[in-house]
């Protein structure tokens, strides 16, 4: 009974310990994907102030964020092809439609969004050769003749309602739970920074930024001192004079502890 306990008691530690390991590694990890997600937002956010456009932030910011969890599409390739759409397009509207297009071309393709997304904006000021690998049944010159209206006709006829399909599929499944995780850790590592900038008493990301810094600092620089008094400590004659002592006594300490011991240890 005494020894079950003890193995469950260790077993327990042992799952507490891993437990929490793996609960710092999520912080650390969730913490990554916020700072990353906060980096491509700021990526967009200002490329949509360059096009004079900065009304729009927050609206675009809802749309990406809601096309995500409908479309089972990580923000991460949303805002880059939608970023390319708006410089080539000037148009938040216009923008926004061609990127649902291109979810729906990018999943009956197979083509990766980002390239899609630039061919339609490509299309929609004229250049249509990037068209050509939709297989749309037209030829390169049928493409240039043809007005950009027609050309959306004929690829919503051939790829609309194609990531809705997927998304029937178990991996299609798959992939919007994994988006909605991945949304949920983002917004996990933004709650742990809000709470250590409360804990620091900061109120931005720079000052907290800069106090850990000088904790690191600091303690490293204690380390470093601590491993030099060390070594200094053991260089000193004295101390090595009491280290050898204590060795020698140690050594006869356990040549007795043998002797005492010895008679009554038998063999077999």
């Amino acid at each position: 009974d005494k020894l079950g306990k003890s193995v469950k008691g260790a077993a327990g530690a042992l799952g507490l310990a891993l437990s929490a390991r793996a609960a710092i590694n999520f912080g650390k990890a969730a913490v990554k994907a916020f700072a990353e997600d906060e980096a491509a937002a700021s990526r967009l956010a200002k490329t949509v102030d360059n096009l004079g456009l900065s009304f729009a932030n927050a609206e675009l910011a809802k749309f990406v964020e809601d096309l995500s969890m409908s479309s089972g599409v990580v923000d991460d390739k949303l805002r880059p092809a939608l970023q390319g759409l708006l410089t080539t397009t000037g148009s938040v509207v216009n923008s926004q439609k061609l990127l649902k297009q291109a979810i729906d071309i990018s999943a009956g393709s197979g083509v990766d969004l980002e390239t899609v997304a630039n061919d339609l904006a490509q299309a929609y000021v004229g250049n249509t050769k990037g068209l050509k690998k939709y297989n749309t049944g037209l030829t390169q010159a049928e493409l240039k003749a043809a007005s950009f209206e027609e050309i959306q006709k004929k690829l919503n006829e051939q790829f609309s309602g194609s990531n809705a399909a997927y998304l029937g599929t178990y991996a299609g499944k798959m992939q919007l739970l994994t988006t909605a995780a991945g949304e949920a850790k983002e917004t996990i590592g933004g709650g742990l920074i809000e709470a250590f900038k409360i804990l620091a008493g900061d109120t931005s990301i720079n000052d907290l930024a800069a106090k850990m810094k000088t904790l690191a600092t600091n303690i490293a620089d204690f380390f470093r001192g601590l491993a030099q008094g060390f070594k200094d400590l053991a260089a000193m004659p004295v101390i090595k004079q009491m280290l050898q002592l204590a060795g020698i006594l140690l050594k006869i300490l356990g040549k007795v502890a043998g002797g005492v011991v010895s008679p009554f240890v038998t063999e077999g």
